[in-house]
């Protein structure tokens, strides 16, 4: 099933109200810990309040006798919940707060999604954390096929958690290619990958910190058996 912005949304997100107290706004900025929080008229979104527009130019909290008006509002992109998340993932990325505000086609606000979120669903996703390694492989222009590679790593009793990849190099030619792998033996697998000829960029530390010579002496046997 698509992944859409509606499976991470923070409905309880705190909000303003258009006409209410800044002095109140600015309180509920700050307990959020985040830097702004969305700006509504009814059910309506109107834009985003910035607590550095409040505070802006004062050498305290606002008064209790002004009122939030449209002219302080940051007009920040909204995002319907049935968006694709993966598609805007850099559009997002890109915004200055630490939420993006969701919006149905008629405007009615229906929450926030939090960067914190988004990145806690990717690390997932990716197998980020317990239970797996993280190993970086580079392919240069001719090199070799992701099948190659992926055959190889399974040949080496390893299971690929997820991969991904991106460009390298100066006219980014070559590739890097990113894998989370389980590995009984992670030091045996990444020395495997080197004999067999590719450039390793960076693994994640071997469980076991260290190795001794006799060792590396008897996993570069078990290779050569393996050949």
């Amino acid at each position: 099933m698509a992944v859409t912005f509606s499976h991470l949304v923070e409905a309880d997100f705190p909000v303003v109200t258009l006409g209410s107290s800044t002095v109140e706004a600015a309180r509920r900025i700050v307990g959020s810990g985040c830097v702004c929080a969305p700006v509504l008229d009814g059910d309506r979104y109107l834009g985003m309040i910035f607590l550095s527009a409040l505070l802006g130019g004062r050498k305290g909290w606002p008064t209790a006798r002004e009122r939030l008006v449209e002219e302080l509002l940051e007009a920040v992109r909204t995002y319907r919940p049935d968006e694709q998340l993966f598609d805007n993932l850099i559009s997002v990325a890109a915004s200055k707060c630490g939420v993006v505000p969701l919006a149905d086609a008629e405007g009615r606000y229906a929450g926030v999604v939090s960067s914190k979120r988004i990145l806690g669903f990717l690390a997932e996703r990716i197998h980020s954390g317990e239970g797996g390694s993280t190993m970086e492989i580079e392919v240069p222009p001719t090199g070799a096929k992701l099948s190659e590679i992926i055959e190889t790593i399974e040949k080496n009793d390893a299971s690929i958690l997820s991969f991904t990849s991106w460009p390298s190099g100066v006219a980014g030619g070559g590739r890097i290619i990113f894998f989370r792998v389980a590995s009984h033996d992670f030091f045996r697998l990444v020395r495997n990958m080197e004999n067999y000829g590719y450039i390793i960029r960076y693994h994640s530390i071997f469980p076991d910190a260290g190795y001794d010579e006799l060792r590396e002496k008897a996993l570069e046997f078990i290779h050569y058996m393996d050949m």
